[in-house]
């Protein structure tokens, strides 16, 4: 197969470890395919033994990506004439390709959840999307979650071949070994994570016996940092939770190998990769009852019976007393989520669209 795939969306967070790994572990598994990557001009992502095609972005990236993709991809394909392509995100070309177009599907946030998004990321998004919804030939949502909010907000695209693939969390093996020595971990990168909601929660775990856990936050960049830090400081936890910024990869393995558990009571995902990777790791997970997340946990973690404070309080105390047999078998479900496994049922949904 001769796959063009668009990555030039793929420059940081869970869609850079999505595509890193879908396409390190696409030279292992296919290492017969043909396979070219459209990036950006300097780009860092790893492409495994794949041909790189470096599309430069002019102006700010907002605009410039946009055009550099709708320019680029179709002159690629014009003169690679490859089987099919393969957009790593809906944000692709507007114009119409002279192979099949596969459109990966992360999550239709913006539409759920639009005062998470300023109004001119929100038009971006609706009128890039929507002409990605338009023009595909075939859809891979990364989870039953996403596909359905596809189905039900875009009705026209249920006539379109779509099959439904889950990410890989196995990249965690390679971490340091993993203990249960640290704090726990919460994240604050975006605002769907709820941080507000967790140190709600933590304000009532301090009436426990032994007080509350101690708490590490991930991803407080500068924006926000301060009335993060004043709300912590409002709640009188001051010495229980510690605002942590994004930090190096390195770094990053490092605290999570060493959580005590994971606590992401994300409101809106389109799989969740931190689920995955914490069970793994042999920790307990702590979710509020958001369905992706929820889809990969598959009855796994202590999952909040509501979104309220004392529904997740409760949550972290049943986590924490998690046994090592659930922790066990929270493993061994988690151990199915292989990037070699994503790949196989990438190419297979491709595959389709070929034949």
């Amino acid at each position: 197969m001769r796959l063009l795939v668009d990555a030039m969306c793929a420059e940081y967070g869970g869609i850079r470890t999505y595509v890193d790994h879908l396409l390190a572990q696409w030279s292992v598994v296919f290492p017969d395919d043909d396979v070219h990557v459209a990036l950006r001009v300097g780009s860092t992502l790893t492409t495994g033994s794949a041909t790189r095609h470096e599309l430069p972005v002019r102006g700010p990236d907002v605009v410039g990506r946009p055009v550099a993709q709708t320019l680029g991809l179709p002159r690629l394909v014009e003169r690679l004439r490859p089987d099919v392509v393969l957009a790593t995100a809906p944000t692709t070309t507007v114009r119409r390709l002279a192979a099949p177009l596969c459109v990966v599907v992360l999550d239709l946030r913006h539409e759920l959840r639009p005062e998470q998004f300023s109004r001119g990321r929100r038009l971006l998004r609706d009128v890039s999307y929507g002409r990605s919804y338009a023009i595909a030939d075939g859809f891979i949502a990364i989870s039953q979650r996403s596909l359905d909010d596809l189905h039900r907000l875009h009705p026209s695209t249920t006539s379109v071949p779509a099959r439904v693939v889950h990410l890989g969390g196995d990249h965690v093996l390679s971490w340091p070994a993993p203990t249960r020595t640290g704090p726990s971990v919460g994240f604050a990168h975006h605002s769907n994570k709820n941080p507000d909601l967790l140190f709600e929660a933590w304000s009532l775990l301090r009436a426990d016996p032994g007080g509350a856990p101690p708490l590490t936050l991930l991803g407080v960049g500068s924006t926000g940092r301060a009335a993060i830090a004043e709300r912590v400081a409002s709640l009188g936890l001051g010495g229980s939770v510690e605002l942590a910024p994004f930090l190096p990869d390195a770094d990053f393995h490092r605290v999570l190998a060493e959580a005590e558990m994971v606590v992401f009571p994300s409101d809106f995902e389109g799989f969740g990769l931190p689920v995955v990777e914490g069970m793994l790791l042999g920790k307990p997970v702590v979710l509020g009852p958001e369905p992706a997340t929820t889809e990969v946990a598959g009855g796994h973690a202590a999952v909040a019976a509501d979104w309220t404070p004392a529904a997740l309080a409760g949550a972290v105390r049943r986590a924490r007393a998690t046994t090592e047999t659930e922790l066990s078998a929270a493993r061994a479900w988690a151990a199915g989520f292989t990037w070699e496994r994503t790949v196989r049922q990438t190419r297979d949904a491709l595959a389709e669209l070929v034949r």
